[in-house]
């Protein structure tokens, strides 16, 4: 029998998830009903609260099995409901193949919050394009508060691992390249990493958290990281 889930987790998801008793699609173009129920939802369907209620349990439960399966680490219950909330949203396809996973499995469990919050982009069904969706943004911060809601160290929630506070409507800054022969933007903080491209000199940009004097860049404004640049070639410009 899977591991209970408890209520936090139900109340996040139930949060984020939202009640619709008529299908709709969401952002993915997938049909959908009650609390986020996809799979067998057809157009025009219509469903009771104490049905969405009971397809949302069977879900999680369903979402938890994949947890206990992929997890071989102990989970504390804020811990368990996080992955649980985001299996539930990315699907267990997306957890199996993550470096979340993988660096869990690890015993690195303050990895986790960071990790989560790389999963902020939907594919638009029209464009074909990944976007960034300001409610993706909320609810990893969100589920990785679960995460931490056991007592895990609160320093951890500005250690230089954190791509974001887990507060997602902080304020951020702007800054400005300032070397003038172009900026190596490199796959990861450090020489050994790949250059993706040169950024010219006044290239805005916003530092998503630094780690051992390199920035994690985010270029277009959409809370991703696009890659790191050496921090002592940035300008801070405004908020």
């Amino acid at each position: 029998m899977p591991r209970a889930v408890d209520d936090k987790c139900l109340d996040l998801v139930r949060r984020f998830e939202g009640l619709r008793t008529e299908a709709y699609r969401c952002p993915a173009g997938l049909w959908t009903i009650g609390y986020g129920h996809t799979g067998d939802v057809q157009p025009g369907q219509r469903i009771s609260a104490s049905r969405a209620e009971r397809l949302l349990r069977d879900d999680l439960a369903a979402c938890a099995a994949q947890v206990e399966e992929l997890v071989r680490v102990p989970l504390l219950d804020g811990q368990f409901g996080a992955l649980v909330s985001f299996v539930f949203n990315v699907g267990a396809g997306s957890l199996r193949s993550s470096t979340l996973l993988r660096r869990l499995n690890s015993g690195d469990y303050e990895c986790v919050p960071s990790e989560l919050a790389r999963w902020v982009k939907a594919t638009d069904p029209r464009s074909g394009r990944k976007l960034t969706l300001p409610g993706l943004v909320r609810r990893r911060a969100a589920e990785g508060e679960l995460w931490l809601s056991d007592g895990g160290d609160d320093a951890f929630r500005v250690s230089g691992d954190m791509p974001q506070s887990v507060q997602a409507d902080q304020a951020r800054f702007a800054y400005r390249v300032t070397a003038r022969s172009g900026l190596r933007l490199r796959a990861g903080p450090g020489l050994e990493h790949e250059v993706l491209r040169l950024l010219p000199f006044g290239t805005r940009l916003y530092v998503e958290r630094q780690v051992d004097g390199w920035s994690a860049a985010d270029l277009e404004g959409d809370d991703a990281v696009d890659g790191y640049v050496y921090s002592a070639f940035l300008k801070q410009t405004e908020p």
